[in-house]
């Protein structure tokens, strides 16, 4: 549902400030802010006032005007004693990557607003998540929506499990107040995980669920996994040119500043997943270990595909990389095989595999 208050003002008509001069009072200190028209520095600056306003701030901002010694707090109306494991989650996923960037607490908890969160919690931990966030760019006058989709619940002799994660990336925000509800006319509502973010914008960035075609429910039952990671190099690029500007890619023969091209890459898109509550640690070198959310489930089985899916997408390939996709590949295929079931001939199956995939996975 939508959060917090549904009351929005014109905060740019209390100071003269206009352009970046607004931004950097509302939001500042601004992180390497590059150079936009003073009309798009506004706009963005409309745009973030309202929304935190209309809705849920994960850290809310106060301002204190020098000119008549008031002080302005943008309370999102939330009820601090309700169970918040969204924006819980989200501050502590969010204060990690703040940490790795040496950057000061709250940089980039405080440009995250909560627009939809229905959230179902099973002793703690989300059996079901409906959630839309905004991360508004620390630096550049643009902002990226994230939408995640996610349920998983176990059963007497199965496991319902699906997910969607997706995002879309506004390069002109308009000086108006965001509109949750508009959002269910923009997604695919009612479509399986992989068409869910398929127009109006959005990209998907990876899916997962369970099959429960050809037989496969009840005493029957196996963990026929169907997944796709959906990331490629220009859409990775595109995610932190929007959140942090340019980043000038080293030359090939400087090892060391490539592999931190590389992480800021990956970094980028570990922002996205925080911003919905994710924690996913990529590995981006062989010593280096993959780290799986804790509470919730984006792979069906050991292999972990979304790390892999994260950092080949932004040009790391681990010595590992190739067998432990084969391995992963392998699992899927003995799983879904079984024994008596209909998924004996999964291997061969178009609808599963194309001829130049080795698995449905995308990479």
């Amino acid at each position: 549902m939508p959060t917090g208050s549904s009351n929005s003002t014109d905060h740019s008509a209390k100071t003269d400030r206009q352009g970046f001069e607004l931004a950097e009072y509302r939001f500042g200190p601004l992180l390497h802010p590059t150079p936009a028209t003073k009309s798009a520095w506004t706009n963005y600056s409309i745009n973030r006032l309202q929304t935190m306003k209309k809705y849920r701030a994960v850290l809310p901002v106060s301002r204190k005007d020098p000119e008549d010694g008031s002080e302005e707090d943008d309370d999102d109306g939330w009820d601090s004693e309700i169970e918040d494991w969204l924006g819980d989650s989200v501050k502590a996923c969010v204060s990690r990557i703040e940490k790795e960037m040496n950057l000061e607490v709250g940089t980039l908890q405080k440009c995250i607003v909560i627009l939809w969160d229905c959230t179902d919690l099973y002793d703690s931990q989300p059996r079901t998540t409906d959630n839309i966030v905004r991360i508004y760019s620390p630096t550049t006058p643009m902002y990226i929506d994230v939408h995640f989709r996610y349920h998983c619940r176990s059963r007497w002799s199965e496991v319902e499990w699906f997910y969607a994660l997706g995002y879309k990336i506004q390069h002109r925000p308009r000086a108006t107040v965001c509109d949750a509800r508009a959002f269910k006319e923009e997604l695919v509502e009612g479509a399986p995980p992989p068409d869910l973010h398929t127009r109006n914008g959005w990209q998907n960035i990876c899916w997962g669920y369970f099959d429960e075609s050809n037989g496969n429910y009840g005493k029957k039952w196996r963990r026929v996994e169907l997944a796709k990671m959906e990331l490629y190099e220009e859409g990775v690029m595109d995610v932190y040119e929007t959140l942090f500007g340019e980043l000038e890619r080293p030359a090939e023969t400087d090892s060391e500043a490539m592999l931190a091209y590389r992480r800021s890459l990956v970094r980028g898109i570990r922002l996205l997943l925080a911003a919905a509550g994710i924690s996913y640690e990529v590995a981006c070198t062989d010593e280096e270990n993959d780290k799986r959310p804790p509470l919730l489930m984006l792979e069906g089985h050991r292999d972990t595909w979304v790390g892999r899916g994260i950092r080949n997408a932004c040009g790391i390939r681990l010595a590992r990389d190739a067998e432990e996709e084969r391995e992963g590949a392998q699992e899927r295929r003995k799983e879904a095989k079984g024994s008596n079931n209909s998924y004996d001939d999964f291997e061969h199956d178009e609808h599963h595999r194309s001829e130049d995939d080795d698995s449905d996975y995308g990479f």
